[in-house]
This record gives structure tokens, sequence and C-alpha cells, in this order.
């Protein structure tokens, strides 16, 4: 996988410098300050994605990864009780730019996209306590074809053992997205890959 980090200078913002431990500390490109409850931490970075999914279409001598090639936009806040525990965290991915790839013969097919991560931890910086929701939308396009892969969603989850509370939409690409998870690869993007 290949990744690169582009990080925005950070935005000057009022606020008290803090001055304690913080519990995950946050990423470089989240700048912090004091707040009467605690600490908040906001920042932006553009990201570079070209990563093979591990998610194969095909069988035998037909079959090939999906590789996903993309810059994305990302804005992320994390929230600090008074003690210096994270007790929030958000992440907002816009996706610009993108690609799937078939693995094998090149062929690609463009997508828009954007996603929404909120983790709520029941117990101060312990992400196993946590309750995950994820939401977002993907739509994937063929030349001279129109959308051929439409996937929007919400689904909440416990971080500890993965235990979906609530689903809405057909949402396997979002969770595929954010969490890297290997779903079946959707029939619908594997044939338009194949044939693109």
């Amino acid at each position: 996988m290949v990744v690169a980090v582009l990080t925005l200078a950070p935005v000057a913002r009022a606020g008290q410098p803090v001055t304690q431990t913080l519990n995950p500390p946050p990423p470089s490109f989240e700048p912090c300050k004091a707040v009467g409850s605690g600490t908040i931490c906001f920042g932006s970075r553009t990201v570079v994605v070209n990563d093979d999914t591990g998610t194969v279409c095909g069988e035998g001598a037909n079959a090939f990864d999906i590789v996903l090639d993309a810059t994305v936009d990302q804005t992320a806040s994390r929230t600090y009780n008074r003690d210096g525990n994270m007790t929030e965290r958000f992440i907002q991915d816009t996706y610009r730019s993108g690609l799937f790839v078939n693995s094998v013969t090149g062929a690609s097919l463009a997508f828009t996209g954007h996603d929404t991560v909120t983790d709520v931890l029941a117990i101060p910086a312990d992400f196993d306590s946590a309750t995950e929701t994820i939401a977002g939308e993907i739509a994937v396009t063929l030349p001279h074809v129109g959308t051929v892969y439409l996937t929007a969603g919400r689904i909440v989850t416990a971080v500890a053992d993965g235990t979906v509370d609530f689903q809405a939409g057909p949402g396997a690409l979002i969770e595929w997205f954010v969490n890297g998870g290997t779903p079946e690869a959707p029939p619908e993007l594997c044939s338009a890959l194949g044939s693109a």
C-alpha cells in the first residue's frame, strides 16, 4: 500500500494552549486548544491512496483484484475531557480523482464519494468501548454509460466486537472503504471493470 500525505498549514484558532498530556495523542495535523470542558483538536489534510483492496473479481485466469487509486480530502477532530482522555473522534473523507482499477488490465472506473466516521467512547480513551457510526455515498461511473454502481448508507457498530447495532442502505462498500474490510465484490463493479 502506498500512501502519501500532504498536510495543510494549521489554522490559528482562539483558545488556551493545551498543557496536559492527551490520551491518545492526536495526529500532527490536528492542532489542539483547551476549552471549558476539556480539549478540542481539529485539522485537515489531503491523502493520496494507491491500495490493492484485497477484493477479488472473477475466478481462475479471469480473476483480478480491485485497486483503489484516489486523492482524499480529510477533515478530522477529537474531543478530550478535562482529564485529557478522548471521548469522541470525527473523520470526514471526500474522495476526488477516485478510480477503481483492474489489477490485471489496468482498466479503471471513476468514482466520487464521501464518508463520515464518528466514534463515541463510552469509557474515555478506550477504543474498545466505542460505538462507531459510518455514513456515506459512493457513485461509480462508466464513460458513455453513466452510473454503474451506487451505494449509500449508514452503519452503527460496536468497535470491540464488530456487532452491527443499526444499518440502513446497501452500505457494504462504505464499510469496505472506511474499515478496509473485504466484502464480496459488487457484481456490477466487477462486470464494469472487466469490460471497461
